[in-house]
C-alpha cells in the first residue's frame, strides 16, 4: 500500500469513527460538520482540529481531482501518513487518567489529630487530603488551607497543634469543596482542560465511576499537569 491509500483509509476510518457510522459509507455528515460536533466530545479532535481540516481538503484533492484513473495527483510523504495514523490511534485510544495517575490516596478522620496530617506531609510530601466523619466526606484538607488557618491563628500568639484535630481546620476552610470526582477511564485531556478551566479546582479525585461513595484509586492536582 503506498502513501496515498494508507493516507486515504487513515482518513476514512477517522470519518466513520466521528460519524458513528462504520458500517455506512453513504449519508454520511460532512467532515468539517463532524470536527465541530465532536470537538468537545474527544479531546485529540479538539488538538488537531486544524490539522484535521487540512487533511481533509487534501482528501478532497486527492479524490476528486484524478487526471489519470488509479491514480493520485498527489502523494503524502511518509510524515504526513505517520501524523495521521497517529491522529486516528489517539481519537481511538486516547490516555485515560487511570492507570496513568494510580496512587495512594491518604485520608484522614475528622477527629484525627493535626499532626498526624504534618507528619505525612513531611514523610510522603502529599498535600491533599480528604477528611471524613462518619464514614462520608467533609471536604478535602490542603496545604493552602493549612496555610491560611495557621495565618488566621497566628494572633493567638500558642497554638495547641498537638491538641487540634483536624476537623478544626477544614471547617475555617472556605475552599475545602474545591474538588471534584471523575471517572477512572476519563481522558488525560479532559482532566487538563477541567482544572484549566476552572481554577478553583484544588483536585480531581479518580473512582471507579466518578461517585463520591467510592474510596479513591488516584488524585490529580493542577501541578501534576
Amino acid at each position: 500500500m503506498n502513501n496515498a491509500e494508507r493516507f486515504i483509509a487513515s482518513f476514512n476510518r477517522i470519518h466513520n469513527y466521528l460519524s458513528f457510522l462504520d458500517n455506512e459509507d453513504e449519508h454520511k455528515k460532512p467532515f468539517y460538520r463532524l470536527l465541530d460536533e465532536n470537538e468537545h466530545r474527544n479531546p485529540a479532535v479538539k488538538k488537531y482540529k486544524n490539522d484535521l481540516q487540512i487533511f481533509a481538503d487534501l482528501r478532497n484533492v486527492m479524490v476528486h481531482k484524478k487526471l489519470v484513473p488509479s491514480s493520485y495527483i498527489a502523494q503524502p510523504t511518509d510524515k504526513v501518513v505517520e501524523h495521521i495514523e497517529q491522529i486516528e490511534e489517539e481519537l481511538k485510544s486516547p490516555v485515560k487518567v487511570f492507570p496513568l495517575f494510580k496512587r495512594d490516596v491518604i485520608h484522614f478522620n475528622s477527629d484525627d489529630l493535626f499532626t498526624a496530617v504534618l507528619k505525612t506531609i513531611n514523610e510522603k510530601r502529599f498535600t491533599h487530603f480528604p477528611i471524613y466523619k462518619n464514614k462520608k466526606l467533609m471536604g478535602l484538607l490542603t496545604e493552602k488551607g493549612i496555610t491560611l488557618w495557621l495565618a488566621n491563628h497566628l494572633k493567638d500568639e500558642t497554638i495547641q497543634l498537638k491538641k487540634t484535630m483536624v476537623e478544626e481546620i477544614l471547617l475555617e476552610d472556605k475552599n475545602k469543596n474545591n474538588y471534584l470526582f471523575i471517572k477512572k477511564n476519563m481522558s488525560v485531556e479532559v482532566a487538563a482542560d477541567l482544572l484549566k478551566n476552572d481554577r478553583r479546582l484544588d483536585a480531581l479525585l479518580i473512582t471507579e465511576n466518578g461517585k463520591i461513595s467510592e474510596p479513591p484509586l488516584g488524585i490529580i492536582t493542577p501541578s501534576d499537569l
